[in-house]
């Protein structure tokens, strides 16, 4: 059917040119150069003029049908490029995590130097070198990969990473701080910096991270956490100023915004002792005990007695305590050390006979072997403190169960706050 047709418009097309060469029969001069002329019919110029545009047309048809042909070529080949190495990269990982490290770890090298402009593949063939603990490849890989693209973010927070699992702690925070001027509101980069400079002590960096982070965070929850962690990394920033008037004003600068947060008053009455404004502590420690009982306070106001009247108003504050708000045998043990550093046995003596738990800690027995070794009750003294086994007030983390000598409002083992209570708590809670 399209021969035929192709014919029949063939015919008809050398009919039209006869038919229009007919027409015009007369002869015209046609002018190649000033001394070159021939004598052709009008109508052959005609039909001559026509063919030569539609070669010209069917050139320009042609030249462009070619380039977009071309132009077809080349992507579609760019695609079947771009699907094998996909097919690399996923046929590799699952080579890997089905424990054929090494023909995964191939494909995912080949798919890396076929297209190293994507991170996917060399992450992945670094996290498959770390799975077996050869950190020191898997570094070295992304190590190469940040070299040839310097802004790729996964590729640096990969890098990171690997540094923190080699315990890297400066080259991590290199590489995070290069990450965070390419990108200065991503909330994961600031999270992993603000845990760096934590975890190397640098309270003031990791502060004033998280308050950048701060700002990105939408979701309410989330923000009230985050802004009770800002709150322990500018205590902990506190604490490390050297000058205790400077230390003085952040704490206090903290206690406003949190005027019920333990820690933040406690260390406030060191500060202010450091600097020479013992009273001052004191009645903000004796504050603090009246409305949050608690041993470390206690501590701190009976290191401070000097004087039994002192130690009086102190007996007097533990004896207006509100009793749901705390231990009763754990306060008559405190009472009973404040009387024996009056030198009153007696009295010391019956706080210690109303103990009424069964399980009395170990001050319990020490207390009353100090009462025996005073009153010249040898025998009795022997036998309190071995049951004491040398017993000492000591601080245990309710997260983590780590014990410490010294009072502290941060854990660092588990990062937990306000969670230290002391051996004998005088707190109900």
């Amino acid at each position: 059917m399209k021969r035929a047709l192709a014919v029949i418009v063939g015919v008809a097309l050398v009919c039209l040119v006869a038919y229009v060469s007919w027409l015009n029969p007369e002869t015209v001069e046609y002018r190649f150069a000033p001394d070159r002329t021939l004598h052709l019919p009008v109508g052959a110029l005609t039909v001559f003029a026509f063919l030569v545009g539609a070669v010209l047309v069917l050139l320009v048809v042609t030249v462009e049908a070619g380039r977009r042909a071309i132009v077809t070529w080349r992507a579609e080949r760019r695609r079947r490029k771009s699907f094998r190495i996909d097919q690399w990269e996923e046929h590799g990982e699952e080579l890997v995590w089905a424990g054929d490290a090494q023909h995964g770890r191939a494909l995912l090298q080949k798919a890396w130097q076929r297209r190293p402009e994507q991170a996917h593949a060399v992450i992945a063939l670094a996290e498959s070198y770390r799975d077996t603990g050869e950190l020191h490849r898997a570094r070295g890989l992304l190590f190469d990969a940040a070299n040839q693209h310097h802004t790729n973010p996964d590729v640096l927070y990969a890098l990171a990473d690997m540094h923190r699992l080699a315990g890297e702690a400066g080259p991590r925070i290199e590489v995070l701080e290069r990450l965070r001027a390419l990108h200065p509101r991503a909330p994961r980069v600031l999270r992993a910096l603000r845990d760096a400079y934590q975890e190397t002590g640098r309270w003031q960096d990791a502060a004033a991270t998280q308050e950048a982070l701060l700002g990105e965070l939408r979701d309410l929850q989330q923000a009230t956490r985050e802004r009770e962690r800002l709150t322990v990394l500018r205590y902990q920033a506190s604490l490390g100023l050297s000058d205790p008037a400077e230390r003085v004003a952040a704490l206090e600068a903290l206690a406003d915004g949190r005027g019920n947060t333990v820690p933040v008053l406690i260390s406030l009455g060191d500060a202010l002792r450091a600097a020479g404004r013992a009273d001052e502590a004191a009645v903000l420690w004796e504050r603090t005990l009246r409305n949050q009982p608690r041993t470390v306070l206690f501590d701190r106001l009976a290191a401070m007695a000097t004087e039994t009247r002192h130690r009086d108003r102190l007996r007097t504050v533990l004896r207006k305590l509100r009793a749901d708000a705390v231990n009763a045998d754990s306060v008559r043990l405190q009472n009973a050390q404040l009387h024996l550093a009056d030198g009153n046995l007696d009295a010391a003596a019956r706080e210690l006979e109303a103990v009424q738990d069964a399980a009395a800690p170990q001050l319990l027995h020490r207390l009353w072997a100090e009462i025996h070794q005073r009153r010249g009750q040898v025998e009795q003294a022997f036998a309190a403190f071995a049951r004491a086994d040398g017993h000492a007030q000591r601080y245990r983390c309710k997260t983590c169960q780590r014990c410490v000598p010294e009072w502290t409002g941060y854990c660092p083992q588990c990062g937990a706050w306000d969670s230290y209570r002391a051996t004998v708590e005088i707190s109900a809670a």
